[in-house]
């Protein structure tokens, strides 16, 4: 008989609302057992499991090293006991910059990289020039791509490479002062990049990170010799949409990602030997406008493309739903069906091993919710409720 985990990372507004929790999954019914609930410190956003060695890789996305001001996040290495479920810290590195919002784990598991939220806060820094006259520079927080060698034990080695994405700095027309939908945080739109998620295509060979600062997605390849990274293309999106996550489909050369500030979903064809990205598509994710809901506008969380490549499902806060979206042989999606979540802001979504059940992490309510998956992709609610903590992003781990 196998076991198998659900690893949530708890990721909130509080200083309650963190940590990693770590509950007994059973296949036949759904249903979830706590089994534990370690380092409230932790802002555990996201993470992601090497099954064969038995590892979670977690990010604490966090702007300040302890006891520090400034000085970025971390990236932690935890050992899975197969037999509890239990974490154990292996090893921790510095992910040199503010809030790591995402990992992906090289297909080699010889890397893993991070890409990096930061935050919009600025310093001004008086400048004294060599004829005398003064002036001021602004400066904001990097963005960048960080990958770190991992050590033959699935610990974290050093980092070998960082990939900055550029700023704007305010100097152009279009750039705004926003709002954050979902921290209410000032958002400085097309000033300061904000990595937010960076995924891999089936095969490994490609990297898309989505920028919701700049409104862009760039694609990099990774030079496995030399531990080296390079961009090959970016798109630039819709102003102040804030491209969010995204997912491969995965048989088509076909990337889908969402926006956190427009309930709206961009289809791409991507070349994997160029990293070209070609939009083919650009959807709502809505069947009709709910204009500004408590102030704000509808936007994506997270988004899950199922294994049949035939259906995308797609989260979205303010109205606290899951969309449903059937993928033709072509890999474009229609919009055919919205559940709702049973809970507040569905941060993250998940399908169980075996695909029967789709899980939805609710960061503000605070629980998970459990979804039938039907025989056309559509989700049916099982009416269970699972307390939690703040879940954010949920893996399975299957001994």
């Amino acid at each position: 008989m196998s076991k198998q985990y659900a690893i949530v990372g708890n990721w909130g507004f509080a200083p309650a609302d963190k940590g990693i929790s770590v509950f007994a999954y059973e296949p036949a019914t759904g249903d979830l057992d706590l089994i534990e609930t370690i380092r409230p410190d932790i802002a555990a956003g996201q993470l992601c499991i090497d099954q064969e060695r038995q590892i979670a890789y977690v990010v604490n996305e966090c702007g300040e090293r302890r006891n520090e001001i400034g000085g970025g996040g971390y990236v932690m290495a935890f050992r899975i006991d197969p037999e509890t479920g239990k974490l154990t810290l292996m090893n921790e590195r510095d992910s040199l910059l503010p809030e790591p919002s995402y990992l992906c784990l090289d297909k080699s598991k010889e890397y893993i990289m991070t890409c990096h939220c930061a935050d919009p806060w600025h310093v001004t820094k008086v400048v004294e020039h060599e004829d005398g006259s003064f002036s001021n520079e602004v400066l904001f927080d990097d963005a960048g791509l960080v990958l770190f060698r991992i050590n033959e034990d699935g610990s974290l080695g050093e980092v070998c490479d960082v990939a900055k994405t550029p700023q704007g700095y305010g100097n152009g027309t279009d750039y705004q002062v926003n709002v954050d939908p979902v921290t209410n945080h000032i958002q400085l739109v097309r000033v300061i990049s904000r990595q937010h998620a960076v995924i891999a295509s089936p095969s490994s060979e490609l990297f898309v990170v989505c920028d919701k600062g700049m409104d862009r997605l760039y694609t990099f390849k990774l030079d496995r010799e030399k531990g080296k990274l390079t961009q090959k293309d970016m798109f630039q999106a819709e102003l102040a949409c804030f491209p969010r996550y995204g997912a491969f489909h995965p048989t088509l050369p076909v990337f889908y990602a969402n926006n956190e500030n427009s309930a709206t979903l961009n289809t791409f064809h991507y070349d994997e030997e160029t990293g070209k990205l070609e939009r083919m598509s650009h959807i709502p994710v809505v069947f009709r406008d709910y204009g500004l809901v408590d102030g704000k506008p509808v936007g994506a969380q997270d988004i899950l493309v199922h294994p049949s490549g035939k259906t995308l499902y797609v989260t979205l806060c303010g109205i606290n739903e899951i969309v449903v979206l059937s993928l033709d042989e072509n890999g474009l999606p229609t919009l055919v069906d919205s559940v709702p979540s049973g809970g507040n802001l569905p941060r993250g979504i998940c399908l169980s091993p075996d695909g029967r059940f789709l899980l939805s992490g609710n960061m503000v309510s605070g629980d998970i919710t459990t979804f039938e998956v039907l025989e056309d992709g559509r989700l049916r609610s099982t009416g269970k409720i699972f307390k939690a903590v703040s879940p954010s992003a949920i893996k399975f781990f299957t001994v």
